[in-house]
């Protein structure tokens, strides 16, 4: 069974998140991985932000367990290597961008915590990495504001932002509705 987060957060934000991140010794890999690709690093100073370029990364926790790979042997990224996410130690993240119109679409931290998907079977993942996902919802919880209509966490940088500039929230998608700072 997958726990999911979503938010909206700008750099500011972001920085500060990986900053939280930084101490679990955080390795970031593209959904795609190109043969020969070294991972990044999230450093306790936050300076893996700046050299973020993709919307989506793998956020991998290598201290727990390997992270497991498999070459795509079909379609046009042949060649190129995929994360399996079920055995591997790892939360998917989507970044919260910027889309044409000025409007911070949101983004979400996405685990796999559960290998079997069996609620009762709590086996299969290192406990570790519920602790860690546990600790970014309570980091949420605790600093961030709540969105309006529920559903993100709003970086507190971010609902500056929105309070000050006027910079709106727009959920992800077609049609994504439009999302304010929750009070």
């Amino acid at each position: 069974m997958a726990s999911t987060l979503n938010f909206f957060m700008v750099p500011e934000d972001e920085k500060a998140l990986f900053r939280l991140l930084g101490r679990h010794h955080v390795t970031l890999y593209p959904d795609l991985i190109p043969p020969g690709w070294t991972p990044l690093v999230a450093d306790p100073d936050a300076a893996v932000v700046a050299q973020l370029e993709l919307g989506s990364y793998y956020l991998a926790f290598e201290k727990l367990a390997p992270v497991v790979v498999h070459p795509v042997k079909r379609g046009p990224d042949r060649g190129m290597l995929k994360i399996e996410e079920v055995p591997s130690p790892v939360f998917h993240y989507e970044r919260s961008q910027l889309n044409e119109a000025g409007e911070l679409e949101g983004g979400r931290l996405w685990a796999e915590l559960i290998k079997t998907g069996a609620t009762e079977d709590m086996k299969g993942k290192p406990r570790a990495l519920n602790s860690i996902f546990d600790e970014i919802h309570q980091h949420f919880r605790k600093s961030w504001r709540r969105s309006e209509p529920k559903g993100y966490w709003i970086g507190p940088k971010c609902g500056d932002l929105v309070k000050r500039s006027g910079l709106k929230l727009r959920e992800p998608g077609h049609k994504g509705r439009l999302y304010e700072v929750w009070r």
